[in-house]
Order: structure tokens, then C-alpha cells, then sequence
């Protein structure tokens, strides 16, 4: 009788490791995927930051966000939406005004999804802005 005691509860530990493994591992593929789409956006939105007026940027920068929609948590989800919005409209005075702001809302909110810090962790984020390459001194695009 012990013995069989000893062997269930050896497969149920062999059983519940295999679990929590597997488990973790999934949880690791799963952030890695999203770090790679998120990687693909951030390399599109940088593309059409440096030249707005180009068509092969603005279309990456779309399929970016389309993609996004489908692998990104709800409130990346609803934080780009608010984000693309503001950089489609027509009235450029207001988008100013609240694309660094938007901006920042996004990038923590990405941050959030691929790590889960809490939102005190992001407080020293206030400064994010897009930077312009090609410059002695670096330009943030406004």
C-alpha cells in the first residue's frame, strides 16, 4: 500500500512539473511573439516618423497596426487605436498636441503587455517622443 502511496504521488509530481513547465514555456513563446510584433510596429511608426510622404511607410505602419489588433492585449488594442486616430486627422494643430502624449499611453501600455509591470514601474516614461535619425543632434519629430 505505501508503495503505491509513493508512486502516485511521484506521478503527480512529475505530472503538476511537466504542467508548470509547459505552462511557463508557452507564457515565454507567447511574450516573445508579441515582442516581435510590437518590435514591427515600432520599426514601421519609426519608418513613417523620418518621411510621412512615404507610401511603402505609411502602408507598413498599417499592416502594423492591423496586426497589432489581433495579437496585442485590449488596452494596447484600444491605446493604438486612439494613437492612429490622432495621427490620421486632418487638423494637425490638435494631433500636435496630444501625440507625445498618446504616444507615451501606447508605449506603456505595450510595456505593460510584454513584461506586467505595474503602472508605478513606468512612471519615469513621461519624456517618450519620436527621434529622427540622420542628425548631429537628435530631433524629436513634432
Amino acid at each position: 500500500m505505501v508503495t503505491v502511496c509513493v508512486a502516485i504521488i511521484g506521478l503527480l509530481g512529475s505530472c503538476l512539473t511537466y504542467y508548470f513547465t509547459k505552462k511557463q514555456q508557452l507564457e515565454l513563446e507567447q511574450r516573445k511573439l508579441k515582442q516581435a510584433y510590437y518590435e514591427h510596429f515600432l520599426k514601421a511608426l519609426s519608418d513613417l516618423a523620418n518621411n510621412n510622404t512615404d507610401i511603402d511607410a505609411q502602408k507598413r505602419f498599417s499592416e502594423s497596426c492591423n496586426s497589432l489588433i489581433v495579437i496585442a492585449s485590449p488596452m494596447v488594442v484600444h491605446k493604438l487605436m486612439r494613437f492612429y486616430d490622432l495621427v490620421c486627422m486632418k487638423s494637425h494643430e490638435e494631433a500636435r498636441d496630444k501625440h507625445d502624449e498618446y504616444l507615451r499611453d501606447l508605449i506603456i501600455a505595450i510595456r505593460q503587455d510584454i513584461y506586467g509591470f505595474e503602472p508605478s514601474a513606468n512612471e519615469m516614461l513621461s519624456g517618450i517622443h519620436l527621434t529622427k535619425g540622420g542628425y548631429k543632434n537628435s530631433h524629436t519629430m513634432k
